[in-house]
């Protein structure tokens, strides 16, 4: 009984000096399917939770995506050295024969099918809980932090036209499914918070770095850049 009420009370006082606030910055990872950069736009929200004087913890939330050109053979060649182990970088007629023999695709247009350009979509939900530890620096309002935590990074990669030319080109034996894993991760951060006193306002800059757990090496460190704004006392 004296744990559930020890956990309310920590509860309520965290709530009662909650923060709620908004982000925007910089993403920079590569699309696990097709290794090209997916560097962009990355913004989000977080709820901020004061557990003691001079540690948060904090949940949050962000979304990065990105658009970019590649080719039918760039495509292929990562695709089947990932799955098949298979590589054929910069040899367009090794690939060409590969395709033609083991899925039926037609010797006639492949070679030209091959330099077409398509579109990839990526898309990334980062969803994770941080407990920052604030840095005292005297009595100024700027409070430098470090902090860790745990997460996940909710990955998607498509290119819908390519995807569907290779399953044509082939009578459906070579049918791609979209890359749409979750890939859990611990992280770090450092920055700094802007608390003016007696104003429910704050702003905050930092650095967020993400190491993916697993077994699975298709997804690289993943490096943020975030400036924000808190809203609460």
């Amino acid at each position: 009984m004296k744990k559930i009420f020890l956990v309310l009370m920590i509860c309520g006082i965290a709530s009662a000096g909650m923060k709620i606030g908004g982000r925007i910055g910089y993403y920079d990872g590569d699309d696990p399917r097709t290794q090209q950069t997916a560097s962009g736009a990355v913004f989000g929200g977080q709820l901020t939770f004061p557990l003691l004087g001079m540690v948060d913890l904090e949940i949050s939330g962000s979304y990065a995506g990105s658009e970019s050109d590649i080719s039918m053979q760039q495509y292929l060649v990562t695709y089947i050295e990932d799955e098949f182990g298979q590589s054929f970088q910069g040899d367009t007629s090794g690939l060409a024969q590969y395709l033609e023999n083991e899925f039926g695709w037609s010797p006639d247009s492949i070679e030209t099918q091959l330099l077409n350009d398509y579109t990839a979509t990526f898309h990334d939900i980062d969803l994770g809980a941080t407990m920052k530890v604030k840095i005292p620096i005297g009595a100024i309002p700027l409070r430098p932090y470090i902090g860790g935590g745990a997460g996940a990074h909710i990955l998607f990669s498509d290119a819908d036209v390519l995807l569907q030319v290779a399953a044509q080109q082939t009578g459906g034996q070579l049918s791609i499914d979209p890359y749409d894993k979750i890939h859990p991760g611990i992280h770090g951060v450092i920055g700094a918070a802007f608390e003016p006193p007696m104003v429910p306002i704050s702003f905050f800059g930092e650095y967020k770095y993400t190491k993916p757990l697993g077994g699975d090496q298709d997804v690289g460190g993943i490096s943020m850049v975030y400036f924000g704004l808190n809203l609460g006392f």
